[in-house]
């Protein structure tokens, strides 16, 4: 039945989209017909004079009625049905202004009598009266804005956890994924500048913990022209410090000392210390805002290392004291030079440590929707591999008020980060090898003989986990050094109707990289009588390499407002160079590369400052107006576009460091960027001015995805994985956001959206065995993106009582509650069918290859709740304790799937026959056993609290 409903879902999906419009209108009707009329008038005036202001313009947003004020600044505006309205108010030289839940009534008069204040030197070019709107009319992107106190209410860590929440966001083991997009492809922005780490390919470069979090929008759809990231834009700005000084503090912790590691606690310890205000003798114009935030874990599989060992950093005891380690520190100062003219600097440094192999993830070659614990080495991990991720994020930013139509902002950062992976802080090798280092499962005391007392016996192996000493055979270490520098001016037109936005920004990257394959192949080996037997390679295989390239793009839009119409239209060239190196390879005959690659990188790119460079055009439309009052149809479109991981390009390029592995990578300096087509069709009603719905439905083409072929060089034996531009994608869904505050005290939030991704193969090494098998790249067939999920559902409920409130005779006053839920629909996996039975009476079970990713996986749910009971001192001052449960009902959520059920492993399901399977023991069993602890999700967790402020 399920499967039924999917299908007829895509169907539609794929056949009626342009029907959607004439479901949105249907959708409205009962809006539409319960309205009713009212009229607003009142007088517009100078704040400071109190004359009145000829020509004011009065606008209701979500609507096309609008006034002038006449001679004596008197407006009226009639015929308006009955609701809840945002009034807009400018005139030419005054601080444009937004009065937010005006209620119209029937067949009444509403008075609103307006003041203006006079522009002056200032940055602010809207004031606000009234409380946030549950939905944004005037804008026609799909975007949530949440701020800081919106942060403060939730039980979340990170950036990465508040956006996780929100519609068209899915969490996965793999991490943040936007409407149906791969990890990498969504764009991380930190106070104006890029925070994303080019090579690891997870998404964030820096760690942002939610309390230094001053606002965050999530851009799902319809993004700025300044911005370009194919699945979805973040945007965070960090706080600054205000007036006064304050400080808080936060520690939770799921132990009492006694339960560390037991029930719902595996010794996880969670701090924060944040101190921000003026600083003494400058007036108040400057500001600080400084917080250090720690995470600590031994996480909930039970399985920890005696001690975590980072060769990059001085003190591994300090900061990797348990199996999960985040540090982060951030800086801002903050300086008002002059009216409308404002500098700041901030500085986020952070530093984790763990052994989750998801820290890196090589795009288009990692696992795809595996959890990063290394298993093999679940009885040795003192020997597994170790992964050290420090990053540095500068930025200064310069804000100017140019005159009373013009600002500017500019903005200058550097990102450094530093990825090391080792076998638990090992040096890369010892200088001669004299034993086995590759890890191992063999056979031990007390040893099983399978088959007694037939003419052959054999001894069952052991449990396939690593026992011979063996240590990771992972080394690798990238840095990334970052240079942007990012301009942009903002034109509003004298009379509001034009606002104008155009500027560059430019990168200049300096790229590290070194990944080795079991690094002790090739050190010298000693014999025993005292020779050596040396070799000059460098493990079993090598990536080695170092670039400078370059990369930027010129950017305009103008969003036009006439009459309760919006229409953006802008476009950014963006531009691109690969660097010198890899100029000189396409110009060194030396270097593997095609003769058909050299002559095209060489007819398709221009040679300007010393390298060559390609452009691209990316334009975008927005346009949004009214259906009905309080009822905003919009549309967007846009292409975007994101450049190849630079392995794809470099790797292999350099004749010195050639790496002679059986299959080894080779890059391809000509490849094109990857590109997304997006459409996006939705509307926003404001039923109440406490109640709001978005209904949206999207579609996006994604082409010039990477794919590998196989290659082989006249007079190299060496077979190469070579990179070009050849998959595509395609992702549709629809989505409803729901947001509605009861009353002053009670908030609710629900939001659900449906999508399917289709594609020709999830990473470039499956394309490459797609191509072998069939024997062409031309090949249209689509399957299931691994990371699809069709369904998610989540929901938030934020309770704070009034000093009335009682429940069972217990007073409320002080608590606050939290409660958040989430349905997902589980992971695909590529089914298996019943092929007989063994000799054994084991039942064999064979993957459908011509049918990948068809299935779905048992569906995720977990809820969450936290209380908090705070005792005030004063305005200001405050202790609370507070008490959050995670996965309130203990869900077991399957992230390993078991293609044969459907589900994770339990004790007797029936596995591949190509597994391991505990019940069939056999001489012949190979691989990890299926009772991995990661195969699930995280059980309930208690976390107890305690924080302060004053």
């Amino acid at each position: 039945m399920k499967d039924a409903f999917v299908i007829f879902i895509n169907d539609f999906m794929t056949k009626y989209l342009h029907y959607f419009t004439y479901l949105l209108l249907l959708l409205c009707a009962p809006v539409w017909g319960l309205a009713q009329n009212g009229t607003l008038k009142g007088t517009v005036k100078d704040k400071t004079t109190k004359e009145p202001l000829i020509g004011a313009t009065i606008f209701i947003v979500g609507t096309y009625k609008g006034a002038a004020t006449d001679f004596d600044g008197n407006y009226e505006i009639k015929d308006i049905k009955h609701g809840d309205y945002t009034v807009k108010v400018s005139f030419v030289g005054y601080t444009e202004k937004l009065y937010n839940g005006i209620r119209i009534t029937k067949d009444q008069t509403t008075q609103l009598n307006i003041e203006l204040s006079e522009q002056g030197k200032t940055l602010d070019a809207v004031e606000v009266v009234g409380e946030k709107n549950v939905v944004d009319l005037e804008s026609g992107k799909s975007e949530v804005r949440i701020t800081s106190a919106d942060i403060k209410e939730m039980n979340v860590r990170n950036v990465q956890g508040v956006v996780a929440m929100q519609a068209g966001v899915s969490q996965s083991p793999d991490g943040l994924q936007i409407r149906g997009g791969r990890v990498y492809e969504t764009q991380f922005v930190v106070d104006g500048v890029n925070a994303q780490d080019p090579l690891a390919g997870t998404g964030f470069g820096t760690e942002v913990s939610s309390g230094s979090v001053q606002d965050l929008a999530v851009i799902t759809g319809g993004s700025d022209a300044e911005y370009n990231g194919t699945s979805g834009i973040i945007v965070t700005k960090i706080k600054e410090g205000g007036d006064q000084l304050k400080v808080y503090g936060n520690w939770q912790r799921d132990n009492l000392g006694f339960n560390k590691m037991k029930g719902s606690a595996w010794n996880t310890d969670i701090a924060e210390l944040a101190i921000g205000g003026p600083v003494p003798f400058t007036n108040k114009k400057l500001k600080f805002f400084t917080s250090l935030n720690v995470g600590l874990s031994d996480q909930y599989y039970r399985l920890t290392a005696n001690q975590l060992k980072s060769s990059i950093l001085p003190d591994s005891t300090l900061f990797s004291p348990r199996q999960d380690n985040k540090w982060s520190h951030t800086l801002k100062l903050s300086y008002e030079i002059a009216r409308g003219s404002k500098i700041s600097f901030t500085n986020q440094h952070s530093i984790l440590v763990n052994q989750n192999s998801r820290t890196l993830q090589v795009v288009g070659f990692s696992n795809i929707m595996a959890p990063g614990l290394q298993y093999g080495f679940a009885n040795s991990l003192d020997n597994a591999t170790t992964y050290t991720h420090r990053s540095n994020l500068s930025v200064l930013n310069f804000q100017q008020l140019l005159n009373k139509n013009l600002t500017l902002d500019v903005a200058v950062g550097r990102l450094f980060t530093n990825l090391r992976a080792d076998a638990n802080g090992r040096a890369f090798r010892d200088e001669t090898i004299n034993k086995i280092y590759d890890p191992a499962s063999i056979v031990t005391n007390p040893v099983v003989v399978y088959n007694p007392g037939s003419d052959t016996s054999f001894v069952l192996p052991g449990d396939g986990l690593y026992n011979n000493g063996g240590i990771s055979t992972v080394w690798h270490d990238h840095y990334v050094n970052e240079l942007t520098l990012k301009y942009k001016f903002n034109y509003f037109s004298p009379n509001k109707r034009h606002f104008v936005t155009f500027g560059q920004e430019h990168k200049h990257q300096d790229l590290q990289w070194a990944d080795v394959s079991s690094p002790w192949v090739g050190a010298p080996i000693k014999l025993p009588d005292g020779t050596y037997i040396a070799s000059r390679s460098i493990g079993t295989s090598s990536d080695l390499w170092h670039v400078k390239p370059s990369s930027g793009g010129f950017f305009v839009q103008d969003e036009i407002r006439y009459k309760g119409i919006s229409a953006v239209i802008g476009t950014r060239l963006e531009y691109w160079a690969p660097g010198k190196f890899a100029d000189d390879a396409v110009d060194n005959p030396d270097a593997l590369v095609l003769q058909s690659v050299r002559d095209d990188y060489k007819k398709q790119t221009t040679k300007l400052f010393g390298l060559r460079w390609k452009a691209r055009l990316l334009p975008k439309l927005r346009v949004s107006f009214p259906v009905t009052e309080n009822n905003v149809l919009y549309f967007n479109y846009g292409h975007s576009m994101r450049l190849p991981h630079p392995r794809f390009v470099y790797a292999g390029l350099d004749p010195k460091y050639q790496s002679r592995s059986a299959l080894s990578d080779l890059g391809n300096p000509n490849l094109n960027p990857e590109v997304a087509v997006s459409y996006e069709l939705g509307i926003k009603s404001q039923i109440t001015r406490d109640f709001g719905v978005t209904f949206t439905a999207f579609y996006k083409d994604y082409f010039d995805f990477i794919v590998n072929r196989t290659l082989t060089f006249t007079g190299d034996p060496t077979r190469r994985a070579f990179a070009i531009n050849q998959d595509y994608a395609r992702i549709r869904g629809l989505e409803v956001m729901l947001n509605y505050r009861l009353n002053k005290n009670l908030r609710a939030t629900f939001n659900a959206a449906y999508q399917v991704a289709t594609g020709k193969s999830n990473t470039a090494a499956e394309s490459r065995l797609q191509i072998e098998k069939n024997g062409s790249v031309n090949t249209t067939k689509e399957q299931y993106l691994a990371w699809d999920r069709p369904f998610d559902l989540k929901g938030s409920l934020i309770y704070t009582p009034d000093t009335s409130a009682i429940f069972f005779g217990v007073p409320l006053k002080g608590f606050r509650f939290f409660l958040s839920a989430t349905y997902k629909s589980g992971l695909r996996y590529t089914p298996q069918r019943f092929a007989g039975y063994d000799l054994q009476g084991r039942p064999k079970y064979e993957s459908i290859d011509t049918d990948p990713y068809s299935k779905i996986g048992s569906a995720w749910f977990w809820s969450d709740l936290k209380i908090t009971r705070d005792f005030r001192f004063g305005k200001k001052q405050f202790i609370s304790l507070s008490v959050e449960i995670n996965n309130i009902f203990n869900n077991k959520n399957a992230q390993i799937i078991n293609p044969v059920t459907g589900t994770a492993y339990s004790y007797g399901d029936a596995l591949p026959y190509t597994q391991r399977d505990p019940v069939y023991a056999n001489p012949q069993s190979s691989g990890l056993p299926p009772t991995n602890p990661a195969r699930y999700m995280q059980p309930r967790q208690i976390l107890y609290g305690v924080s302060f402020s004053f």
